[in-house]
């Protein structure tokens, strides 16, 4: 892969130094406006779809594939992100490319298009995805990498309130098409603050992973080979947790909202799915910042508190099917990925410490949990089926994220003997 890749390394020009505030805070306001671009549609896609009765599999299938799209694209954008330095222009191609695929989703019936438009909207995702981790890397270093992690992730939640609250008041008021008007606004918000961002403040060897020596010289010139990664076995150990993990949880928010379009279709099941988004993104909001700034509790802890969640909140759609138990189970998913988005990139960088391989790490891991994600969907619509076993989904689905819990133990046991073998 590095072959296929071989673009100029640098470190910046500010190798070592912190970034400056204002850099910072620009990066979290492109993390507050990108929270909408960056998943195109979400859950709004599956529920329209089955509004305008779509074929439930036709359904699976185009959630799937914009899911596998961004599996097969995000371990590239790793590399990318590693090795190219127009990190901001890399973001701004891929935003552009979420717009036009998201967009051609309401204009076609065609099932080929509809597939399509999610595979664009899908790689551009991972692209944006890496870019964001790369610059986060690069403008707050190793030392403020977690506090900074957790207040894009923060940041990122808030924007997603804003964006579910306005995408669910205008497709109610207006019809589903006009939430692409929410979109756009979104988009162009986060290109103007990506522009903000000095270039200067950007530390190219530090946003791979790539530590300053004493004299403030990156200490390694080049990154590791791929290989050096595989060797990385809590590395692909977390990556498999994090793959069950979202095997079990992406999969849910489309499909409550599935269940009251096909259940309750007087519901404004739209303005529901706004609905949910924004109780969960609240949530998530202090858990990220609890997770970025907690000093009392080990990053793991966030992870086992994560895993142990996901269960009950299937178990609880699956046992009360009315319109306001999404709510409980909504604040479940918002103590649970709330705080593996904060915990995911800062345990890759500790797996993967001293490779220069940063990135690409992540883009591994991301990848794996990407396949989960993306099976999610087809699992779940598989089981519903034609005859609506929307309950039976929900209990698979918890019984998946089960399986996440002894594999991250492993994982666990695995650092820790490579960290004693470093020694």
């Amino acid at each position: 892969m590095s072959s296929t890749l071989a673009m100029p390394l640098e470190a910046g020009p500010r190798a070592g130094a912190p970034a400056t505030a204002a850099s910072l805070t620009a990066l979290a306001w492109t993390a507050f406006f990108l929270a909408d671009v960056r998943d195109g549609l979400g859950p709004f896609l599956a529920t329209y779809l089955q509004s305008q009765r779509v074929d439930q599999t036709l359904i699976g299938v185009t959630m799937t594939a914009g899911g596998l799209a961004a599996v097969l694209m995000t371990p590239f954008a790793g590399a990318w992100a590693d090795r190219w330095r127009a990190k901001r222009a890399l973001m701004a191609i891929a935003v552009v490319a979420v717009m036009l695929g998201s967009g051609c989703a309401f204009l076609t019936r065609s099932p080929w298009l509809l597939v399509g438009s999610q595979v664009v909207a899908g790689a551009a995702g991972a692209l944006l995805a890496a870019a964001l981790a790369a610059l986060t890397l690069g403008l707050a270093r190793r030392e403020g990498l977690r506090r900074q992690t957790g207040r894009n992730e923060a940041w990122s939640h808030a924007g997603n309130i804003v964006s579910a609250l306005g995408a669910g008041i205008v497709a109610q008021q207006f019809g589903a098409p006009w939430m692409m008007s929410v979109m756009t606004v979104m988009a162009v918000g986060s290109l103007l603050c990506l522009a903000t961002i000095r270039a200067g403040d950007i530390d190219h060897a530090a946003a791979r992973g790539v530590e300053p020596d004493a004299a403030g010289a990156p200490a390694s010139p080049a990154p590791g080979g791929f290989g050096e990664l595989l060797r990385h076995r809590a590395l692909w150990l977390f990556a498999l947790a994090c793959a069950f993990f979202h095997l079990g949880n992406a999969a849910m928010l489309p499909l409550l909202n599935q269940r009251l379009a096909a259940t309750q279709p007087d519901a404004a099941s739209l303005l529901w799915t706004g609905v949910a988004i924004v109780v969960a993104q609240l949530t998530m909001v202090p858990v990220a910042l609890w997770v970025a700034r907690s000093r009392r509790l080990d990053l793991s802890a966030f992870v086992y508190l994560a895993i142990l969640i996901l269960p009950v909140r299937g178990l609880l759609a699956w046992a009360f099917p009315s319109v306001w138990a999404n709510i409980p189970v909504q604040v479940l998913d918002g103590i649970a990925a709330g705080a593996l988005g904060v915990a995911t990139p800062l345990m890759v960088e500790r797996y993967a410490r001293g490779t220069g391989r940063y990135n690409l790490a992540l883009g591994l891991v991301l990848t794996l949990q990407g396949v989960g994600a993306a099976l999610s969907a087809g699992v779940a619509n598989a089981v519903v089926g034609a005859r609506g076993h929307f309950g039976l989904a929900f209990a698979v689905l918890a019984g998946c994220a089960l399986l996440a819990m002894p594999v991250f133990m492993l994982a666990q046991r695995a650092n820790a003997r490579e960290a004693a073998h470093a020694r």
